[in-house]
């Protein structure tokens, strides 16, 4: 059988020379690769770059993202934070309030000492938070940190702070509650005038 097959080839006409043309018909590169894998490896390259650029692009990305994300979570504690301190401060402004109405001799001198003893634990603990009370007696009026409710005529400059009516606080540089003060208009009080037969 293998004979026949082999003259059937060679009988037919053009058999051998459609074999010899298709081998010619072949190309070949230099390295002895053909023309098929140096298109596939240059192609493999640019896939190649394209996946780096995108992996780059989308670190970058996730940077971006992670900052901003840290970011809110800060503003958000921030002003969590804020608003908890705020609420305490109330708290605060009674505990100042029954030390100073409160007398200082007999029975109730036990009781101010305790009151006393808590207010100074709820500084210590204020303080410790970043909590700090703004500086306004004898300081110049600050719209930042003041709250001026009355102008009262004083010896002192005008402008000046010279009654603190509710201690205000700073957390943070944020300003928690301004201080409520009066503030001197810069003039002395007039003397007032002595009645008739007073000396």
């Amino acid at each position: 059988m293998g004979e026949e097959e082999q003259k059937k080839t060679q009988d037919s006409p053009g058999g051998t020379d459609q074999a010899i043309d298709e081998e010619q018909e072949a190309p070949s590169s230099p390295d002895g690769g053909s023309a098929s894998s140096d298109e596939t490896a240059t192609d493999w390259e640019e896939v190649a770059r394209s996946r780096y650029d995108q992996l780059i692009r989308l670190q970058a990305d996730f940077e971006n993202f992670r900052r901003r994300m840290d970011r809110e979570r800060d503003e958000i504690q921030g002003r969590v934070a804020e608003r908890l301190l705020t609420d305490l401060l109330p708290v605060f402004d009674n505990l100042e309030r029954a030390v100073k109405f409160m007398p200082s001799e007999g029975e109730a001198k036990v009781w101010r000492v305790g009151v006393e003893m808590t207010l100074n634990g709820f500084m210590e603990a204020l303080a410790r938070l970043g909590v700090k009370p703004i500086e306004a007696l004898g300081a110049p009026f600050d719209p930042r940190y003041h709250e001026a409710v009355q102008r009262v005529d004083s010896a002192d400059p005008e402008g000046t702070v010279v009654e603190e009516l509710q201690r205000g606080f700073v957390w943070n540089d944020r300003v928690l509650r301004a201080s409520m003060v009066k503030v001197s208009t810069g003039q002395a009080p007039s003397a007032e005038p002595v009645a008739d037969g007073e000396e």
